[in-house]
């Protein structure tokens, strides 16, 4: 009868202590981390480089860029020459349309998948939102700096384009910006230690981005060296950038 006791006592105390466990379990599983987002470093790192890239935009004509017209062939790598010619504002409309694509669907992703956390949604998508300021801001400055010229201005009617844009084209602002938008998703995700929940989107994030310099390039507004470097400068941006935004 002790024997018997003891027993169901054995049995009794495993399956409390098994109650309690699984709770606790899952509620470990259901508590995401948490940006802490702060004004500063991050808040005035981002606010700076958002202005520093609308103002880039804004006065790009009064900044260095190159006016050779029409610039050397010679001087190109074997690999760009493929950009040469006129360019094709059809592809060049649906690379700006694939461009807004990828960072709002990064964006509405990450409110998504927080439907019932709209607080932490919206550090979520301000982490995204930095990351991209910053990444323009970089592709900007680099590009005033670099002023390379755009395929267009190697053909032999290129005289007649006269915008300083065209004296600006490393690295590829619309490759960074894409790059950078996939990027800062998937750390986000990698943060949470949820990324193989979300593959799926990252992956098409990624591919997106992808397309988006792959287009910069068939559209003849990009040469692949630009779309390449663009394409990293974002990802590493996005990358750094996330990961450096501290967790609660």
């Amino acid at each position: 009868m002790r024997c018997k006791l003891k027993t169901f006592k054995v049995l009794a105390t495993a399956a409390a202590v098994a109650s309690c466990a699984v709770p606790q379990r899952l509620d470990a599983r259901q508590e995401v981390p948490r940006f802490d987002l702060r004004l500063w470093p991050h808040g005035l790192v981002s606010a700076t480089a958002a202005i520093g890239a609308a103002l880039g935009e804004a006065f790009g004509s009064q900044l260095p860029h190159a006016t050779c017209a029409p610039c050397d062939r010679s001087s190109l790598p074997e690999f760009d020459r493929m950009a040469l010619g006129p360019e094709r504002r059809a592809v060049s409309r649906v690379s700006d349309v694939l461009l807004i694509g990828t960072t709002a669907a990064a964006g509405l992703f990450l409110l998504n998948e927080r439907a019932g956390a709209r607080a932490a949604a919206r550090e979520d998508v301000a982490v995204l939102a930095q990351a991209v300021s910053v990444s323009a801001a970089l592709t900007t400055l680099l590009k005033v700096i670099v002023s390379r010229p755009r395929p267009v201005r190697y053909d032999s009617v290129a005289a007649a384009f006269a915008g300083a844009d065209d004296g600006r084209s490393f690295p590829s602002h619309h490759a960074g910006i894409a790059a950078a938008a996939a990027a800062a998703y998937i750390a986000i995700h990698h943060r949470r230690g949820d990324l193989r929940e979300h593959r799926g989107r990252a992956l098409l994030l990624a591919g997106a981005a992808v397309l988006t310099g792959s287009l910069r390039v068939a559209g003849r507004r990009h040469f692949p060296s630009d779309v390449a470097a663009g394409l990293g400068l974002g990802a590493i941006t996005g990358w750094l950038y996330t990961r450096s935004v501290p967790l609660r």
